[in-house]
């Protein structure tokens, strides 16, 4: 079964309302109520914001304040959220892969002036397989790009200038205000999904004015259906400005499926395997994740901190897959595969449309409530230059709503929210049982410990508590954590993690249900003396929500989980892995 969710849900007909309350009172199965108006909904911002869900004050839900629609609440107040920096500090952010560094030309004089969200039609992005035979459109693409690439070398519009942004935000070229030492990241925490759909929007509105068309948009990577899994092949053409030499090449030709785990190792699945493990990630990751917005989009990050762990969320991981499978598989991985080239690809921001459209499909699931009534996240503002040259400040809290911005998803099917049989069979784990030794498995213990890809880490955790109630599972989800994760190198890093029930304190030969991946991608710089600086100065943590997954495994009644940490490429250790109950934000589910 494959489902349409319309991406600008707004909630007004009666017949939402009535779901709605149904949805206080039990655990959401698929929304079979669309909840919107539709995509001529040109009601104003305010009327739409009157008509949404009361929201809660995630302090309020900790302090058990009643359910989640229950109480209405301001914003969390920490006074820190991350405010623009002075780009007239600007430092060297080269990468090894580029001539140049991607510092921009900033002459020190530009004024900043509030955003003026734009005021035209409602504009619909479309997937980018279903656009390869509209040449009208292409064309448009084509001329948008080759006038963008066509500009002064030091004009903030021209291609290499745009694609250069992402660099300065992911390779520390500068630091937080009033701080010579706490850097501006735009990856692994909560401002990883509002960063890039700011980016793409500017970067869509400038191509638009290039070819005078205010109805232009960038179509999306639909990798999450069938047929949209392959390369999208209007980006294969050598003589177009779309084009790119720096791709792997098994990966772009006709026919290769995209691999959501992708390790620098080609998967030897069948193509329909490899498709039915791809919706089964995408499923696990919305499924696992509903009832928590941190175990999407991350963890928070304030203005000044310095110690915090890394945290992103696991659609940021599944994005970077895709990264990683489309860039270079040596060397430098560009351009796709390391951070600072990344977007000299024009497949880039074809590929963030979707993980946008994630996001959209993400809060469409949850009501459409804000994440996290923080206003450290809400009021996070970052600089860019719009479709008329003018450097403009945003804020978080108005890109909620991609509507603000006047633009939408087509629909198009979610088959990964119908059923898919993604659990491992019976027959499979009994086979393994019978053929093979079972073996000891101890606690983590204290002392960080490094992945081995030849002898994967096992490790028994104790639960916090076993055969929670209906109501429990609602009020706070199950997660398993792993601490101090520190990538050693600054090559890319992944490992999968998956989770077993024990024969007491023995582990099967199977390492049980996959539960999710920790992926760091390539992320070079060069110092001041020209030489690559060592490995990522932070460490990490990563937080997989397990509810579903134990359910789906009828594991609830284990007092311990064995957990198998898999290297899959890079070098790293982590510190201690655990098993914790946090305070859900939602009662959403699928």
């Amino acid at each position: 079964m494959s489902l349409l969710l319309n991406s600008s849900f707004t909630g007004a007909s009666s017949a939402c309302l009535l779901h709605r309350e149904r949805s206080r009172r039990r655990r959401l199965q698929v929304p079979g109520v669309t909840c919107r108006q539709g995509s001529n909904d040109d009601r104003s911002d305010a009327a739409r914001q009157k008509q949404s869900p009361v929201l809660l004050d995630r302090r309020d839900m900790l302090l058990g304040l009643g359910g989640l629609y229950g109480v209405a609440a301001g914003p969390k107040v920490l006074a820190a959220p991350i405010m623009p920096p002075d780009l007239s500090k600007c430092y060297d952010a080269t990468a090894p892969a580029l001539d140049n560094h991607c510092c921009p030309p900033y002459s020190g004089s530009e004024t900043i002036s509030e955003y003026g969200f734009p005021a035209t039609p409602l504009r619909v992005r479309r997937p980018a397989h279903l656009v390869k035979d509209d040449q009208e459109y292409l064309d448009k693409y084509k001329e948008a790009v080759r006038r963008m690439k066509n500009l002064p070398a030091d004009h903030p519009w021209n291609y290499y200038q745009q694609a250069n942004i992402h660099c300065q935000y992911c390779d520390y070229a500068y630091y937080q205000q009033n701080t010579d030492d706490v850097p501006i990241q735009v990856h692994f925490s909560w401002i990883f999904l509002p960063w890039h759909r700011y980016y793409l929007h500017f970067y869509e509105r400038i191509l638009g004015k290039l070819i005078d068309d205010d109805t232009f948009t960038i179509p999306f990577w639909n990798w999450d259906t069938k047929d949209g899994m392959t390369f999208p092949a209007i980006f294969k053409d050598p003589s177009s400005p779309l084009y790119d030499p720096k791709r792997d090449p098994r990966h772009v030709k006709d026919g290769a499926i995209l691999d959501l785990k992708y390790a620098y190792t080609e998967n030897t699945a069948s193509d329909s395997e490899l498709i039915r493990e791809n919706l089964c990630f995408i499923q696990k990751t919305f499924k696992h994740s509903l009832s928590l917005a941190e175990l999407f989009m991350g963890d928070p990050v304030r203005a000044g901190e310095k110690e915090n762990q890394e945290a992103n969320g696991q659609l940021e991981v599944i994005h970077n897959a895709a990264h990683m499978w489309v860039g270079e598989p040596d060397g430098y991985k560009e351009n796709m595969g390391d951070f600072s080239t990344a977007a000299r690809d024009s497949v880039f921001f074809c590929h963030h449309c979707n993980v946008d459209r994630m996001w959209d499909t993400y809060r469409n699931l949850r009501g459409n409530q804000i994440e996290f009534q923080d206003n450290d996240w809400l009021d996070s503002t970052f600089l860019f230059h719009d479709e008329n040259e003018q450097l403009v400040k945003v804020k978080i809290r108005d890109c909620l709503n991609p509507t603000k911005l006047r633009y939408t998803f087509e629909q198009v099917p979610l088959p990964w929210l119908g059923k898919i049989n993604c659990l491992k069979t019976s027959e499979t784990k009994s086979k393994a049982t019978t053929e093979l030794s079972l073996t000891r498995v101890g606690e983590f213990g204290t002392t960080p410990q490094a992945l081995d890809a030849s002898n994967p880490l096992r490790v028994i955790v104790a639960r916090p508590k076993k055969n929670r109630k209906k109501k429990e599972k609602q009020e706070k989800v199950e997660v398993l954590q792993i601490k101090d994760i520190k990538v050693t190198t600054n090559d890319t890093a992944r490992f999968d993690i998956y989770v077993a029930v024990p024969y007491g304190d023995l582990a099967g030969p199977d390492y049980g249900e996959f539960a999710g991946s920790y992926v760091r991608l390539a992320h070079r710089k060069k110092g001041s003396a020209g030489t690559e600086e060592q490995g990522p100065t932070k460490k990490g943590k990563l937080k997989l929500g397990i509810t579903p997954l134990l359910e789906d495994m009828d594991a609830e009644d284990a007092d311990k989980l064995v957990v198998t940490l898999v290297l899959r490429t890079g070098s790293v250790t982590v510190g201690g892995v655990s098993i914790n109950l946090l305070q859900t934000d939602s009662t959403a589910a699928i």
